[in-house]
């Protein structure tokens, strides 16, 4: 199949749309006013591409490898993170490594032991993502190369883009894969900040608001993930059932807004239709 799993139709086609926007934006934006609102706003719509690039690193969405290839490139140009990038820092690098904080590429400690700040931890992990990712690369030449090649083909798009106008390939590509690579990195300081324990159980922090999770594609059951890491992310919700237990309570961390809002708006929607269905089946 070519697809591997036909859940993965949403990301797929989430990811394609917002790329097709980019460029009827770039190429056919009649004002400069349309094009700097577009790229402004598709920062936060692209927040959630970030996510979908972390699930397709670890679990494929294409059965070849070409159109893996393709749609890692669209997603590189979206999030700052290319082809690879995640394969390296994250599943090689940091899920080996994230229970020894003197090894862990997403380190949230400092040399001294203490615990970094949020800003200072974004602008260290961020800024030096792909050289440590290149650098776990030398255990993983095949994946390395991949990497390397991802950044040259992506670097040569750039350019191209900003030759043909580069006041839209500032607004739309570069300024929104600047921004969410540092804020990619923002996000996962909540995932284990202050949790130096040798049971993954108790390593990482989890949430469960099922809106959050629909938009996320159920990054927020995330000992789950970490515990197999190889798992499909639609997945996760059954084997975080099975493992829950053995999770603190003050491991399960609230949503951000507005997806809790989002949740109680929608839950108050269901039980007033529910009140009104059954009061028509009673008349």
């Amino acid at each position: 199949m070519f697809v591997r799993k036909k859940i993965d139709y949403y990301p797929i086609t989430v990811i394609l749309l917002i790329f097709t926007i980019d460029l009827l934006v770039f190429f056919f934006s009649p004002s400069w006013i349309l094009t700097l609102f577009w790229g402004f706003t598709s920062i936060y719509i692209k927040g959630f591409t970030c996510s979908l690039n972390h699930h397709h690193q670890h679990y494929k969405f294409f059965s070849v490898k070409w159109a893996n290839r393709a749609i890692e490139f669209v997603m590189g140009l979206q999030t700052g993170v290319v082809g690879e990038m995640w394969v390296l820092h994250h599943t090689l690098g940091h899920h080996q490594n994230y229970l020894d904080q003197s090894k862990d590429e997403s380190g949230w400690k400092k040399n001294s032991g203490e615990t970094m700040n949020v800003l200072e931890y974004t602008l260290l992990v961020a800024t030096t993502a792909y050289p440590r990712a290149l650098k776990v690369g030398e255990r993983y030449p095949r994946e390395r190369q991949r990497l390397i090649q991802n950044i040259v083909v992506t670097l040569a798009a750039i350019a191209f883009l900003t030759w043909y106008s580069w006041y839209n390939a500032l607004i739309v590509f570069i300024l929104p894969m600047l921004t969410l690579l540092y804020a990619t990195v923002f996000d996962t300081y909540k995932h284990h900040v202050g949790l130096d324990d040798q049971d993954p159980h108790h390593a990482t922090y989890n949430i469960i608001d099922p809106t959050y999770n629909w938009f996320t594609c159920n990054l927020g059951y995330h000992t789950a993930h970490h515990l197999q890491c190889g798992k499909h992310w639609a997945e996760l919700p059954a084997l975080h059932e099975t493992i829950k237990d053995r999770i603190p309570q003050n491991l399960y961390r609230q949503a951000g807004f507005p997806f809790p809002q989002v949740t109680k708006l929608s839950s108050s929607l269901r039980s007033a239709i529910a009140v009104i269905q059954s009061r028509v089946k009673s008349v």
